[in-house]
């Protein structure tokens, strides 16, 4: 099965279409609202109702599950269908209007697992549902392509050819995992025998159909090896219903493997079928975020910069303190060279990210910086924060701008000692401008006598006059 993947995503799984665009779109693209899980999401860029590729391109590999193939036959339901069939062999009703029902029963059951396992249900059917509703002419359907294959050997067997008698049970065997998985899909007997509708299965498939058939012939010769093993340490009596339990439960291990083929090829067979399990819902917030992101990334890719800046600012609007917007937002603002905007935007950005990420606080002032060569901020706390996270990175000059005569510029500012005793660390340890420091120290102690930073002051001046007695030796 080739996997398609999302237009914008190469990496990521295709689970949505917009037929209008034409565009197929991954889960990164197309967040879902948990407040509106009924309403189909709306293509990013024409705004058309998606249709949703199930989950083909998502689905995990059969062979990666055959593990849980043999856990799932262990349900109630599939451990309750065995111990029926034990139960009747053991009794051997006698009358074959009996064994016709038990048998219809049997049938029905074990396309209702392959009907569970095709919609990616965990839950084994339970065996009373096999005693309800449709689905008991399964059996004479499937009665009839057994005994069709039968003649089919016969005549080919008359014909003298060894050679030939063997290609076509080969061929039969081949066959009829596809045969059953179509008559599971289609419930009609002509379409099990439909050489185009059968070969559709093993064309969606391809050479990994084989690997399926080599499988299932695996499991359906373990019958015979488990049995007899079974067979020395049980008496007849007791074997047969025994015998019975054993080709019941790897029955339904079978069943679950070819149910589970037809969700996995499910876009090559022409369904959808959708896993709950895999589709992830947001709440409002959450997914206003995220989808404001996604439009805003498919815009850029698709070259509508424009577009990319109103999807988020849009979404701002709501939301004006959300953190991750407001990043995205200035990245793109720079990126476009939008300065007026961007410098304007920044005014309620810096503050927002200054506390909260004071890495990405540097990057935004720095941005600003390349627009603005004196860019300072409007608010002194922003300048402090700011600049106490530029010294931190090494980039001293810039943060030490952001303290330069603050309480000229904020007189009202209540914290001018503690930004300026992080000024004078700032150019004594990282400039190694012991005088600058000195300056800023002794403006603390004596506009500010009453801080209760003097005990740093006192501890910083000791230092700097250590400093200042090795630079003289």
């Amino acid at each position: 099965m080739e996997r398609n993947h999302c237009h914008y995503h190469p990496v990521q799984p295709a689970t949505w279409c917009c037929p209008s665009c034409p565009r197929q779109l991954g889960d990164c693209c197309v967040p879902l609202n948990a407040d509106a899980s009924e309403q189909a999401p709306r293509c990013p860029l024409c705004q058309n109702p998606l249709t949703y590729l199930g989950a083909a391109n998502t689905a995990q590999p059969f062979w990666e599950r055959i593990p849980k193939f043999f856990l799932y036959a262990l349900q109630t339901g599939p451990l309750a269908f065995a111990a029926l069939l034990a139960l009747a062999t053991a009794f051997m009703p006698g009358s074959l209007l009996v064994w016709i029902v038990l048998l219809s029963v049997a049938t029905k059951y074990l396309y209702s697992v392959i009907t569970a396992n095709a919609e990616m249900l965990d839950r084994a059917p339970s065996l009373q549902s096999a005693f309800v509703g449709d689905g008991f002419d399964l059996f004479f359907k499937q009665l009839a392509i057994f005994i069709l294959a039968g003649v089919a050997l016969g005549m080919s067997a008359g014909l003298g050819s060894e050679a030939f008698t063997v290609a076509v049970s080969l061929t039969l065997m081949l066959l009829m995992p596809a045969s059953i998985i179509r008559l599971a899909l289609d419930r009609e007997f002509t379409s099990a025998l439909n050489p185009m509708l059968v070969g559709r299965v093993i064309k969606a498939m391809g050479w990994r159909y084989l690997i399926l058939w080599v499988f299932l012939f695996i499991i359906w010769q373990s019958i015979d090896y488990v049995i007899y093993m079974l067979a020395h340490g049980l008496s007849l009596g007791l074997l047969m219903p025994v015998a019975s339990a054993v080709l019941a439960y790897f029955s339904v291990v079978m069943c679950a493997m070819m149910g589970y083929v037809v969700f996995q090829y499910q876009g090559a067979l022409g369904y959808v079928i959708a896993d709950d399990s895999q589709l992830k819902f947001y709440p409002e917030q959450e997914y206003g975020r995220r989808k404001a992101l996604a439009d805003a990334e498919v815009r850029l890719k698709e070259g509508q910069p424009e577009q990319a800046l109103e999807a988020i600012a849009a979404t701002l609007e709501r939301a004006p303190n959300d953190l991750k917007l407001n990043e995205r937002f200035h990245q793109l603002l720079f990126a476009l060279n939008n300065r007026d905007r961007c410098l304007r935007h920044l005014a309620h950005y810096l503050p927002l990210v200054a506390l909260a990420n004071p890495a990405l606080a540097v990057n935004a002032l720095l941005n600003a910086r390349q627009l603005q060569g004196d860019y300072l901020p409007g608010d002194a706390l922003v300048c402090e924060q700011v600049a106490e996270a530029l010294l931190a990175r090494h980039k001293v000059r810039e943060g030490l701008s952001l303290l330069r005569n603050l309480h000229q510029r904020f007189p009202a500012y209540a914290h001018i000692p503690r930004a300026y005793l992080l000024a004078a660390r700032g150019f004594a340890e990282g400039l190694g401008q012991l005088e600058p420091a000195r300056q800023l120290l002794g403006f603390i102690r004596s506009r500010y006598p009453d801080s209760a930073l003097l005990g740093e002051v006192a501890s910083l001046e000791a230092v700097i006059g250590q400093l200042a007695t090795a630079q003289s030796v």
